[in-house]
């Protein structure tokens, strides 16, 4: 049985969370795993032994996921740069995986927007900004959140996946 792998990429406060959660509602036989959930520790270290440490667990939970009887597997992050995403990809098992990657992108003024109506986020907005420019550049197919709605978003997703 063939399964669905998803990349969801994009600058922090672009929507990926909220897009990936209503696939997530809309599709049979679906998982997600968002790429933060695996960087929850106190302290918060980003260092060279903690990305690979990450994206080891990111392989492994993906790895599980394919094994299983998930048609669906969404997975978000960032993913700002290929080589993150080549890491990834090199350590999961493609054997009858079809694999679609996305980047939400829009213009700096929109992201900054939503940054600034979320409360609970403690995103740096430079950060986040760089992280558009950088996720405009990776190898993926592109999606112009601008005058889109999540759902508008999930939608266009969902037609090229199934």
């Amino acid at each position: 049985m063939s399964k669905t792998l998803i990349f969801i990429g994009g600058a922090p406060g672009i929507g990926k969370s909220t897009v990936a959660g209503l696939l997530l509602n809309d599709l049979e036989d679906c998982v997600w795993l968002d790429g933060d959930d695996l960087w929850r520790m106190n302290p918060f270290i980003v260092d060279d032994h903690t990305k690979i440490m990450v994206e080891k667990n990111i392989i492994f939970v993906l790895n599980s996921f394919i094994q299983e009887r998930f048609s669906y597997i969404i997975f978000t992050w960032v993913l700002h740069i290929d080589s993150i995403i080549d890491t990834i990809l090199s350590g999961i098992d493609q054997f009858d995986l079809d694999i679609f990657h996305y980047t939400l992108i829009c213009d700096e003024k929109t992201l900054k927007g939503r940054l600034s109506m979320d409360a609970d986020r403690t995103t740096d907005t430079s950060l986040a900004l760089k992280r558009l420019r950088e996720s405009k550049n990776v190898k993926s197919s592109k999606i112009d959140t601008v005058n889109k709605t999540p759902f508008e978003i999930a939608s266009i997703l969902k037609r090229e996946i199934t």
